[in-house]
């Protein structure tokens, strides 16, 4: 890229920015366009061979070399890929300080500028940033060479798990040039270098205390920090100034009088943290972030509390894995899925089984969502200090790098893990309330044991009804846990059921043992629906059960699996893979969640050509009554259960066509069932 080009795009990607900040003292601009890709290996000019081959692909970021493969029969690719991109650096860029920061590469990055090695980053989801100024040529052109490998790795997190570990530069990358030898520093585990502690909380005073990481290349002469706060109307509530600089690090104590607590969806209410480094009185430095005042707890009997109210959490898994684009999700992507959740009515998230990508939190944090947030500690445990430090390593950037996020309440330790792990778990739970000891430590479980009780809450992965027993066997589990540790902080991280928009049957009716045909290439839709009928009545009577988490949100890519009508793909999102399609479990959440909307959906239009003429008609809805029509005759009328459910069963239908309509005061809704 020539250097009128360049400066061209500064604009343009300042406007992009995430974090607002001040062209003058730090520039960040996005290096998402025009590299080459080749699978393999491809070292650096000065490396071996050079190049490699011409036949080179040029892709824009985010990018994953398995978005054409992750659905094969073959299986996705695992292995290495090689990423290149020439870029001139301004001569008047000398004197400043470059940073190259990567928001998430798969699994391993090697990362090389000029033929020089930056480093190694061990993880597929987490940022990494490198200085790269004593490496660049300026007022030349600069080569960047990534080498990212998706293989399995035995001393990396995680070792498998039921969904894709994609390869790639699949989250953005940046360019950092700050304007003086001093700045706040872009290093400290690639965070903002800004962590802002909440020490006291309440409707009347909070007390934060502002720990500002720095980085010189010579000193900090005449420098000082000033930690300010404004308000949603630019107003500045509180300001101090601290000169004082002690091993790179600054620390500022403020208070804010009667604050605007953050309040979940129904006030998502943001303060604005301005920090500026200055250099005899001038700004050479500047980070400004959101921030959200609250408090919360988790009572063993009443659940989660947010300001002192209580506050049942509705919430849903979600992957980052879309159709055709694998793990290379935009901005568009994320704002997608979020329009989903508020449709729904959703208000907390499980972003499993991995930090997933910023622009999460900062929507979350926007929106009002209460987030539990985790480690990829799943598929399985190595008893090695590589793999225990890879761990930790993960939890603490995980934890430095979203420090200041209102929404999120939950670090998350493991999921699923067999084994003695105790210690381990212990260790994490340990680091955790080292570093952060605001917020709450949780994991997900399938089975009984000691480490069930390590972590401040624990919570289940439990699929009642789809891999074994009986749906309503969930309400006595969930009862004799309770009974048996009333001290233990319980919740639901998994529960669901598959559904195949192609398969349907006219009437569930519950197996015996149903894990061969969960297992198995039969998932009709309507036993989905069953499942979720079941589960939220439940869910909803046991206060004590602090939050849970449905699986999953959407339909997403998992290799192994071959079940279902689509193989490779788990199908227990209540969405499609392409977010196109909402199943009819879905509108069960949004007419009991989302009081905001009118709802009336008619359960299976999808099975439109039948063979049976006896039928169960389900219907959806915010109404206290619905009416039932078939041909124009009315064949019922109903009032909606506690659950916003109304059920008609054994209706008989006609030979041929049957137009089937549902009429309520908020709505109605109809399909055409044929009976052959």
């Amino acid at each position: 890229m020539n250097k009128f080009k360049f400066l061209n795009f500064l604009g343009l990607c300042v406007v992009l920015l995430l974090l607002t900040t001040n062209i003058n003292a730090r520039e960040v601009i996005s290096l998402n366009k025009s590299w080459s890709f080749n699978p393999g290996i491809e070292l650096p000019r000065g490396l071996g061979w050079g190049y490699g081959p011409a036949t080179s692909d040029t892709v824009n970021l985010p990018h994953t070399w398995n978005s054409s493969d992750f659905m094969s029969e073959e299986g996705y690719r695992r292995g290495y890929g090689s990423y290149r991109k020439d870029m001139d650096i301004p001569v008047d860029y000398k004197g400043k300080r470059l940073f190259l920061k990567f928001e998430g590469a798969g699994t391993v990055a090697n990362v090389f500028v000029n033929g020089n090695h930056m480093g190694e980053h061990k993880g597929a989801y987490n940022a990494f940033t490198y200085e790269i100024t004593d490496v660049v040529q300026f007022g030349e052109n600069n080569s960047i060479s990534v080498i990212c490998d998706n293989s399995q790795r035995f001393d990396v997190a995680p070792q498998g798990g039921d969904f894709n570990m994609y390869g790639g530069l699949y989250r953005d990358v940046w360019l950092i040039v700050a304007d003086d030898d001093a700045c706040i520093s872009p290093l400290y585990f690639s965070s903002t270098g800004v962590l802002i502690h909440q020490l006291y909380a309440s409707d009347k005073r909070a007390e934060l205390r502002a720990e500002i990481h720095l980085s010189t290349k010579s000193d900090y002469e005449n420098c000082e920090v000033e930690f300010s706060v404004l308000d949603a109307d630019n107003n500045i509530i509180s300001k101090q100034t601290d000169a004082i600089l002690e091993n790179d690090r600054v620390v500022i104590n403020i208070g804010i009088d009667s604050p605007h607590l953050w309040n979940g969806v129904k006030d998502p209410y943001l303060y604005r943290s301005v920090t500026v480094l200055k250099r005899n009185g001038e700004e050479i430095d500047r980070v400004e972030e959101n921030i959200g005042i609250r408090y919360f707890f988790i009572d063993s009997d009443n659940g989660f509390f947010l300001n002192g109210e209580h506050l049942k959490l509705n919430g849903v898994c979600r992957h980052q894995d879309w159709a055709e684009v694998a793990s290379a999700l935009t901005k568009e992507h994320h704002l997608a899925d979020f329009e989903i959740f508020e449709e729904m009515g959703v208000n907390a998230l499980r972003l499993a089984h991995y930090p997933q990508a910023k622009f999460m939190f900062q929507e979350a944090d926007r929106k009002g969502y209460i987030v539990w947030e985790e480690i990829p500690f799943v598929g399985g445990y190595i008893n090695s200090d590589a793999f225990e430090g890879n761990l930790k390593l993960q939890l603490k950037e995980m934890i430095i790098q979203n420090y200041n996020h209102p929404s999120i309440c939950f670090w998350g330790l493991f999921n699923e893990i067999r084994g003695d792990f105790d210690a381990i778990t212990a260790e994490l739970n340990d680091l955790s309330h080292k570093l952060d000891p605001s917020r709450l430590t949780v994991a997900a479980s399938y089975q009984p044991g000691s480490f069930n009780h390590i972590t401040d809450a624990i919570a289940w992965n439990k699929y009642f009804g789809w891999y074994y027993d009986k749906i309503e066997d969930f309400g006595p589990f969930y009862d004799n846990f309770h009974a048996e540790f009333p001290y233990a902080k319980v919740g639901l991280s998994e529960y669901g059921a598959g559904g195949s928009l192609n398969q349907h049957v006219s009437q569930f009716i519950p197996e015996d043992n149903p894990r061969p045909s969960a297992r198995g290439p039969w998932h009709p839709e309507e036993k989905q629906t069953a499942n979720h009928i079941g589960h939220i009545k439940m869910i909803s009577e046991r206060d004590f059960i602090w939050g849970s988490f449905l699986w999953n949100m959407f339909n997403f890519g998992s290799n192994f699996r071959n079940e279902g009508d689509t193989p490779h793909e788990n199908d227990k999102g209540l969405v499609s893979m392409d977010r196109k399609i909402r199943k009819d479990a879905f509108y069960l959440y949004k007419a009991n969640w989302n009081k905001n909307e009118k709802t009336v959906h008619l359960c299976s239009k999808r099975f439109t050509e039948r063979e049976e003429d006896i039928t169960d008609i389900i219907v959806f809805t915010t109404a206290t009554t619905a009416r039932l029509y078939i041909n124009g005759k009315q064949i019922g009328k109903a009032n909606a259960d506690d659950y916003a459910t109304v059920v008609w069963k054994d209706v008989k239908l006609s030979k041929g066509k049957n137009l089937v309509e549902i009429k309520t005061e908020d709505g109605d809704d109809s399909v055409e069932w044929t009976v052959e």
